[in-house]
């Protein structure tokens, strides 16, 4: 069975998947599709989006991504991606997180935040994005 065209070219041999909590924020946040279409594209450009943060574990380096996709609503949507070897290139679609733009009295909410959670609190690779 061959894969349709894509302007990005063929898609390589990337693992792409969706956290089940990036999968229920999206359907909250009312953009239950977002991951999804976003997980088409990853598999073409894994390195999609700002980089935010990078890592390793295990001698696996980690690399994590925030893409903001327009639409009612904006989101941002963080991904962590694993670069082979030793194991296939694996995308994980960690987190969905609102658009919300920072008022002067509060710290600023974002993508940087919602990564910086996500590891400080210890997720290893195989679990990032994991539910509490």
């Amino acid at each position: 069975m061959s894969r349709p065209h894509h302007p990005h070219g063929p898609a390589g041999d990337v693992v792409t998947v969706i956290t089940y909590c990036a999968a229920q924020r999206a359907k909250e946040l009312g953009a239950g599709e977002v991951p999804e279409t976003l997980r088409a594209e990853l598999e073409y450009q894994p390195r999609l989006g700002r980089l935010v943060r990078t890592g390793a574990e295990g001698g696996q380096r980690i690399e994590l991504y925030s893409t903001r996709i327009e639409g009612n609503p904006a989101v941002n949507v963080v991904h962590a991606f694993a670069p082979a070897p030793p194991w296939p290139p694996t995308v994980r679609i960690a987190a969905v997180v609102p658009e919300d733009l920072p008022a002067p009295h509060r710290e600023p909410v974002g993508v940087m935040r919602a990564a910086t959670e996500a590891t400080s609190r210890g997720y290893c690779w195989s679990c990032i994005g994991r539910c509490r």
